[in-house]
Protein backbone atom coordinates (compact mmCIF):
# COMPACT_ATOMS: atom_id res chain seq x y z
CA UNK A 1 0.00 0.00 0.00
CA UNK A 2 1.38 3.40 -0.63
CA UNK A 3 2.18 5.62 2.14
CA UNK A 4 -0.13 8.33 3.10
CA UNK A 5 1.49 11.98 2.39
CA UNK A 6 0.27 14.62 5.47
CA UNK A 7 0.56 18.11 4.75
CA UNK A 8 0.33 19.86 8.04
CA UNK A 9 -0.45 23.90 7.77
CA UNK A 10 0.54 25.77 10.72
CA UNK A 11 2.80 28.88 10.75
CA UNK A 12 5.56 27.72 13.11
CA UNK A 13 8.44 26.30 12.74
CA UNK A 14 9.23 22.34 13.26
CA UNK A 15 12.69 22.97 14.10
CA UNK A 16 12.19 25.93 17.05
CA UNK A 17 11.64 24.74 20.43
CA UNK A 18 7.70 24.72 21.14
CA UNK A 19 6.40 27.06 24.00
CA UNK A 20 2.61 27.51 23.44
CA UNK A 21 -0.43 24.08 23.50
CA UNK A 22 -0.44 23.96 19.96
CA UNK A 23 2.96 23.59 18.38
CA UNK A 24 3.66 21.47 21.99
CA UNK A 25 1.35 18.91 20.81
CA UNK A 26 1.67 19.18 16.95
CA UNK A 27 5.87 17.95 17.80
CA UNK A 28 4.53 15.25 20.06
CA UNK A 29 1.99 13.99 17.22
CA UNK A 30 4.78 14.18 15.12
CA UNK A 31 7.41 12.14 17.19
CA UNK A 32 4.44 9.58 16.91
CA UNK A 33 4.80 9.95 13.02
CA UNK A 34 3.82 6.16 12.06
CA UNK A 35 5.56 3.98 9.40
CA UNK A 36 2.72 3.97 6.48
CA UNK A 37 3.17 8.25 6.45
CA UNK A 38 5.30 10.88 5.28
CA UNK A 39 4.56 13.92 6.22
CA UNK A 40 5.02 17.65 4.83
CA UNK A 41 5.07 20.90 6.84
CA UNK A 42 4.17 23.99 5.44
CA UNK A 43 4.96 26.90 8.00
CA UNK A 44 7.06 29.37 8.64
CA UNK A 45 11.24 30.06 9.09
CA UNK A 46 12.29 31.47 12.08
CA UNK A 47 15.73 31.05 11.26
CA UNK A 48 16.10 32.64 7.96
CA UNK A 49 17.89 29.83 6.86
CA UNK A 50 15.64 28.34 4.14
CA UNK A 51 14.40 29.62 0.83
CA UNK A 52 10.63 29.86 1.23
CA UNK A 53 8.68 28.10 -1.53
CA UNK A 54 10.98 25.12 -1.54
CA UNK A 55 11.21 21.38 0.41
CA UNK A 56 13.66 20.85 2.86
CA UNK A 57 13.69 17.71 4.65
CA UNK A 58 14.39 18.20 8.36
CA UNK A 59 14.92 15.99 12.17
CA UNK A 60 11.20 16.79 14.08
CA UNK A 61 11.03 14.88 17.66
CA UNK A 62 12.98 12.16 16.03
CA UNK A 63 11.19 11.77 12.50
CA UNK A 64 11.97 12.41 9.00
CA UNK A 65 9.94 15.15 7.89
CA UNK A 66 9.81 17.96 4.63
CA UNK A 67 9.42 21.34 5.83
CA UNK A 68 8.29 24.22 3.32
CA UNK A 69 8.37 27.31 4.78
CA UNK A 70 6.32 29.66 3.10
CA UNK A 71 7.14 32.90 4.59
CA UNK A 72 9.52 34.25 7.43
CA UNK A 73 9.23 35.17 10.98
CA UNK A 74 8.03 38.65 11.57
CA UNK A 75 6.20 38.38 7.83
CA UNK A 76 2.49 40.23 8.04
CA UNK A 77 0.21 37.43 6.28
CA UNK A 78 0.32 33.80 6.25
CA UNK A 79 -2.58 33.36 4.09
CA UNK A 80 -0.80 35.72 2.10
CA UNK A 81 2.32 33.57 1.93
CA UNK A 82 0.27 30.49 1.31
CA UNK A 83 -1.67 31.97 -1.61
CA UNK A 84 1.77 32.55 -3.14
CA UNK A 85 3.73 29.76 -2.79
CA UNK A 86 0.17 27.37 -3.18
CA UNK A 87 1.27 25.95 -6.41
CA UNK A 88 4.44 24.72 -4.69
CA UNK A 89 2.86 23.03 -2.18
CA UNK A 90 0.00 21.34 -4.09
CA UNK A 91 3.32 19.42 -6.22
CA UNK A 92 4.75 18.88 -2.54
CA UNK A 93 1.75 16.70 -1.15
CA UNK A 94 0.77 15.11 -3.86
CA UNK A 95 0.51 11.73 -3.17
CA UNK A 96 -2.11 9.33 -4.54
CA UNK A 97 -3.47 8.93 -0.44
CA UNK A 98 -2.70 12.55 0.81
CA UNK A 99 -4.71 14.49 3.25
CA UNK A 100 -4.22 17.96 4.98
CA UNK A 101 -4.23 18.24 8.96
CA UNK A 102 -4.85 22.43 9.92
CA UNK A 103 -4.77 23.15 13.52
CA UNK A 104 -6.72 26.84 13.49
CA UNK A 105 -10.21 27.92 11.85
CA UNK A 106 -8.27 30.49 10.03
CA UNK A 107 -6.66 28.21 7.56
CA UNK A 108 -9.18 25.26 6.45
CA UNK A 109 -10.49 27.38 3.27
CA UNK A 110 -7.17 27.87 2.46
CA UNK A 111 -6.28 23.94 3.19
CA UNK A 112 -9.10 23.44 1.06
CA UNK A 113 -7.22 24.77 -2.06
CA UNK A 114 -4.56 22.20 -2.30
CA UNK A 115 -7.32 20.00 -3.03
CA UNK A 116 -6.77 17.15 -0.60
CA UNK A 117 -9.39 15.96 2.38
CA UNK A 118 -8.62 18.45 5.61
CA UNK A 119 -8.73 16.91 9.28
CA UNK A 120 -9.51 20.29 11.58
CA UNK A 121 -8.28 19.92 15.21
CA UNK A 122 -9.47 22.51 16.93
CA UNK A 123 -7.03 22.96 20.76
CA UNK A 124 -9.54 25.30 22.43
CA UNK A 125 -12.77 26.76 22.33
CA UNK A 126 -12.22 30.37 20.47
CA UNK A 127 -15.77 31.20 22.05
CA UNK A 128 -14.28 30.47 25.79
CA UNK A 129 -14.79 33.95 28.17
CA UNK A 130 -16.81 35.21 25.41
CA UNK A 131 -19.50 37.15 27.27
CA UNK A 132 -22.84 35.05 26.94
CA UNK A 133 -20.93 33.28 24.05
CA UNK A 134 -21.14 36.61 21.91
CA UNK A 135 -18.30 36.53 19.56
CA UNK A 136 -18.04 39.78 16.58
CA UNK A 137 -19.42 38.58 13.17
CA UNK A 138 -16.41 37.90 11.50
CA UNK A 139 -15.17 35.10 13.95
CA UNK A 140 -18.71 33.73 13.75
CA UNK A 141 -18.52 33.40 10.08
CA UNK A 142 -15.03 32.00 10.40
CA UNK A 143 -15.72 29.53 12.03
CA UNK A 144 -18.92 28.65 10.36
CA UNK A 145 -17.07 28.32 7.09
CA UNK A 146 -14.23 26.54 8.54
CA UNK A 147 -16.62 23.42 10.21
CA UNK A 148 -18.40 22.99 6.94
CA UNK A 149 -15.47 22.86 4.71
CA UNK A 150 -12.84 20.34 6.94
CA UNK A 151 -13.71 16.60 6.21
CA UNK A 152 -13.60 16.03 9.75
CA UNK A 153 -13.42 17.99 13.02
CA UNK A 154 -11.64 16.94 15.93
CA UNK A 155 -12.10 19.02 19.46
CA UNK A 156 -9.83 18.67 22.32
CA UNK A 157 -11.74 20.31 24.52
CA UNK A 158 -15.57 18.69 25.59
CA UNK A 159 -17.47 22.30 25.34
CA UNK A 160 -16.47 23.07 21.89
CA UNK A 161 -17.35 19.82 20.77
CA UNK A 162 -20.53 19.93 22.61
CA UNK A 163 -21.17 23.25 21.05
CA UNK A 164 -20.37 22.57 17.47
CA UNK A 165 -22.55 19.49 17.64
CA UNK A 166 -25.86 21.22 19.13
CA UNK A 167 -24.99 24.96 17.15
CA UNK A 168 -24.03 23.36 13.94
CA UNK A 169 -25.67 20.02 13.12
CA UNK A 170 -24.98 20.21 9.62
CA UNK A 171 -21.34 18.65 10.83
CA UNK A 172 -22.41 16.75 13.90
CA UNK A 173 -21.41 13.29 11.86
CA UNK A 174 -17.90 14.31 11.35
CA UNK A 175 -17.22 15.95 14.69
CA UNK A 176 -15.74 14.16 18.09
CA UNK A 177 -14.11 15.13 21.27
CA UNK A 178 -10.31 13.44 21.14
CA UNK A 179 -7.91 14.79 23.85
CA UNK A 180 -4.14 15.05 23.18
CA UNK A 181 -1.60 15.78 25.34
CA UNK A 182 0.92 18.37 25.99
CA UNK A 183 3.07 19.31 28.56
CA UNK A 184 1.18 22.68 29.57
CA UNK A 185 -2.32 20.88 30.36
CA UNK A 186 -1.08 17.12 31.46
CA UNK A 187 -3.36 16.81 33.73
CA UNK A 188 -6.32 17.04 31.45
CA UNK A 189 -5.53 14.13 29.52
CA UNK A 190 -4.85 11.45 33.38
CA UNK A 191 -7.72 9.56 32.50
CA UNK A 192 -6.91 8.72 28.88
CA UNK A 193 -4.02 6.90 27.60
CA UNK A 194 -1.76 9.93 25.39
CA UNK A 195 -0.23 7.07 22.78
CA UNK A 196 -3.41 5.97 21.95
CA UNK A 197 -4.80 9.23 21.61
CA UNK A 198 -2.62 10.10 19.53
CA UNK A 199 -2.75 6.59 17.23
CA UNK A 200 -6.35 7.87 17.02
CA UNK A 201 -5.97 11.09 15.27
CA UNK A 202 -3.80 9.57 13.26
CA UNK A 203 -6.18 6.82 12.47
CA UNK A 204 -8.66 9.56 11.39
CA UNK A 205 -6.68 10.80 8.45
CA UNK A 206 -6.16 6.88 6.91
CA UNK A 207 -10.19 6.67 8.01
CA UNK A 208 -10.73 9.63 5.05
CA UNK A 209 -10.70 6.91 2.42
CA UNK A 210 -12.46 4.07 1.63
CA UNK A 211 -10.67 1.69 -1.04
CA UNK A 212 -13.09 2.71 -3.80
CA UNK A 213 -13.09 6.19 -3.99
CA UNK A 214 -9.03 6.62 -4.01
CA UNK A 215 -9.05 4.33 -7.27
CA UNK A 216 -11.54 6.98 -8.99
CA UNK A 217 -8.92 9.75 -6.98
CA UNK A 218 -12.02 10.76 -4.59
CA UNK A 219 -12.11 10.46 -0.65
CA UNK A 220 -14.46 10.62 1.46
CA UNK A 221 -15.42 11.35 5.57
CA UNK A 222 -15.51 8.50 7.62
Amino acid sequence: MASHRLCLIHPHDPRVVPTGVVETRLRTVLAALPSDFTVLVVGADHAGDLETGATETIDVAGRRVDFLPVMRAGASSFAAALMRHLPAVRTAARAEVASISVHDLTWVPLARLVGRPVVLVVHHDPRAGAVAGRVPLTAALRETVALRVADRIVGCDAGFVRRCRDGHPAVAAKTELLVLPSGEDAGAVALFDEDAQIARLWERHRRLYDAHPIQRGRHVAA
